[in-house]
């Protein structure tokens, strides 16, 4: 049996701990060590007073069939809450109100959403000619290319700072939003190829099929509990991992407090900057590497209002904002509106969120003068009439690692590195995508990586 290795307890390393101990329990002994004394990294979530609130990420797209298929395994199908179908409404707030984002081209482009001159623009994309060269572009380069920079600043800007908590103006296109470069080069519009895509019965825009947004009845964290109580003796938490180094015959751990321990396998699940730090003694090229992809602070509140105090509708997903609109939140969603259960009965829940690439010094305000700047916008676009009765805030300094125009590059030379050690192996959400199905597909990714050069 093959000692393997895991550091870092966030859902990346668990995912990982669980295919090894799943699919070839046979072969390999696998131990995963997390510094804190809690599993789950940015995943976790508050149950109290009649409200559930999700500390960082809140659910997943249940467009993938292997994010699916680790829940069954775990036995916690039954446990799943798919999104509300009613609340599928979603808007941009713009010139001092909100906007529907309707998905019928008549009635999207009748909207005022964007101005006639933008929308005439947009519908111009048909006729713009595609790239010919093979550089990476910026996400708001390519938008502003292909649909106008109003559109730009008005629709994607937003997506990107709601998804990422990024600068589009900064981020990979091809790292973030492959299917769109993909779209270009195969049908040179992108309109030409949402047309190609609806003949064939596919769903979903231009960052590919959506999926339903998809959580578990007492939160996210259900999925962390579940790990921690099916793996019990294979987790050693409040245990912190200091540095890797090759020996002759695999790798071996320094600890903090305890002593150093050899391992034939080393798959790393920390965030690249704790990464950074583990290899710089193992080869300092590499150590650079990681530490050259940045992270954007982020901050989470969740705010519990008596609905009788609320103007606007609450019958929908919720809204983002343009960052030109003279607002300081990125956007806001309903949660209890999304999903039942998430406060007491006549209140709802609202989750907004601030900070990101853009507004890095938004980390650095005070829980009191973040309740009083949340609760004014949110006041101001909503109407809300009295103050909040609930208020939860998580700040995540290191939050959301950002894919940089570059990115694939790096992820490329990654490779290369784990080529030169083999048995050390990266996985977590600083290298193909953020979220929750990506940082599960990877982490399969490499226990299969693992397993294939065993056998070799």
């Amino acid at each position: 049996m093959k000692k393997v290795a895991i550091i870092g307890g966030g859902i990346s390393g668990l995912s990982t701990l669980h295919f090894l101990r799943r699919r070839h329990s046979d072969k390999y002994h696998p131990t995963l060590f997390e510094k804190e004394s809690r599993l789950g990294g940015t995943i976790g979530t508050d149950r109290k007073d009649g409200f559930i609130s999700d500390w960082g990420p809140n659910g997943f797209l249940d467009k993938v069939p292997l994010t699916l298929q680790l829940v069954s395994e775990l036995g916690i199908d039954d446990l799943l809450e798919p999104a509300n179908p009613k609340a599928e409404k979603r808007y941009i707030y713009r010139n001092k109100k909100l906007h529907e984002i309707n998905p019928s081209p008549p009635k999207f482009l009748s909207s005022p959403l964007i101005s006639l001159r933008g929308r005439a623009r947009l519908m111009g994309e048909f006729f713009i000619k595609a790239k010919t060269n093979d550089d990476d572009e910026s996400i708001f380069d390519f938008a502003q290319r292909r649909i106008g920079r109003e559109a730009a600043e008005t629709l994607i800007v937003p997506m990107v700072s709601g998804i990422y908590g990024g600068d589009a103006q900064k981020l990979s296109l091809r790292a973030c939003f492959p299917i769109m470069e993909e779209m270009e080069k195969n049908h040179g519009s992108l309109i030409k190829a949402m047309i190609a895509r609806k003949k064939q019965g596919s769903k979903g825009g231009p960052v590919g099929p959506q999926g339903r947004l998809t959580s578990f009845k007492n939160g996210l964290n259900t999925l962390i509990e579940t790990f921690e109580k099916k793996y019990f003796n294979d987790i050693k938490s409040g245990m912190e991992v200091i540095a890797i180094r090759k020996i002759n015959d695999g790798f071996e751990l320094n600890f903090k407090f305890t002593p150093a321990e050899k391992y034939d396998a080393v798959i790393c699940a920390a965030p690249a900057y704790a990464a950074s730090a583990l290899t710089g003694e193992l080869n300092d090229e590499l150590s650079q590497l990681l530490s050259s992809i940045p992270y954007a602070s982020i901050t989470v509140a969740c705010f519990g209002y008596k609905s009788e105090y609320i103007e606007h509708d609450l019958s929908g997903f919720g809204f983002l904002i343009p960052r030109n609109q003279d607002k300081r939140i990125l956007g806001s969603i309903w949660t209890s509106s999304i999903f039942f259960g998430r406060s007491p009965m006549n209140m709802v829940q609202l989750r907004t969120m601030i900070g990101g690439a853009t507004d890095p010094e938004a980390i650095n305000l005070t829980d009191d003068e973040l309740t009083a700047l949340f609760h004014r916008e949110l006041s101001e676009i909503l109407g809300i009439k009295n103050e909040p009765d609930y208020v939860k805030i998580f700040k995540w300094l290191k939050g959301i690692p950002q894919f940089v125009m570059g990115h694939p590059d790096k992820i490329k030379k990654l490779m290369e590195f784990e080529s030169k050690f083999p048995g050390l192996y990266f996985t977590g959400n600083a290298y193909d995508g953020i979220g929750l199905n990506d940082c599960i597909i990877r982490s399969e990714k490499v226990v299969s990586n693992l397993n294939d050069a065993s056998n070799d």
